[in-house]
């Protein structure tokens, strides 16, 4: 009984002295991994080229409709438009493709002038905006009007982002050579941290 009682003790005592070698390592590991994402990603401006299918173009648009009542109602209330339009550098549409944002809006207000937007942006290949991944934003939009919409979330470098989306329609309306109707919008992405306890790190 004496013996096992010793081998018990020395396999307690040489337990906690590995546990207390490993605590270091282990801790240091654990901060590394939660801090891997603690950065706060600048505000990111970009230009968006909306192109509605005109009623009777069959190509260069990239929004078309694509839902709504069986019967067209005043202000195209229920109506839904799918898009996937491309995020420029600058307010050219030969500029730099930093990405795609493809989603839906649906018009929402009975009297006209709102609609809701799903949206998401993404960022797949390597560019000069050096960010890859993409995130979302849900919100209302006041046609004509600077609005803004919360970020919800990404992957890749994007991963765990908040934040606000801002869209600046930039002038008016215009026709293009296929009879669609083209508009200039601008975004600033204002991010906020991108896990709990970043805003509070260095």
């Amino acid at each position: 009984m004496a013996t096992y009682t010793v081998k018990a003790s020395f396999f307690s005592s040489s337990l906690v002295t590995l546990v207390l070698l490993l605590e270091p390592l282990l801790r240091s590991s654990s901060v590394e991994a939660s801090t891997s994402h603690r950065h706060r990603i600048p505000t990111l401006t970009m230009y968006n080229a909306l192109i509605i299918q005109g009623p009777n173009s069959t190509e260069g648009f990239n929004a078309v409709q694509c839902g709504g009542p069986a019967a067209q109602l005043p202000n195209m209330f229920g109506n839904i438009f799918c898009f996937d339009m491309p995020l420029l550098k600058e307010q050219n549409i030969s500029s730099e493709l930093y990405g795609t944002v493809q989603g839906s809006w649906v018009a929402t207000r009975i009297t006209g002038g709102t609609i809701v937007v799903s949206e998401t942006f993404i960022f797949a290949n390597e560019t000069s905006l050096g960010y890859q991944g993409t995130f979302s934003a849900l919100g209302i939009e006041n046609i004509g009007q600077q609005t803004s919409k919360p970020i919800t979330g990404g992957t890749g470098d994007f991963e765990l982002a908040t934040g606000i989306a801002i869209t600046t329609p930039l002038g008016q309306g215009t026709t293009d050579a296929f009879g669609n109707a083209f508009f200039w919008f601008k975004y600033e992405f204002m991010f906020g941290c991108q896990c709990p306890s970043s805003c509070h790190s260095p």
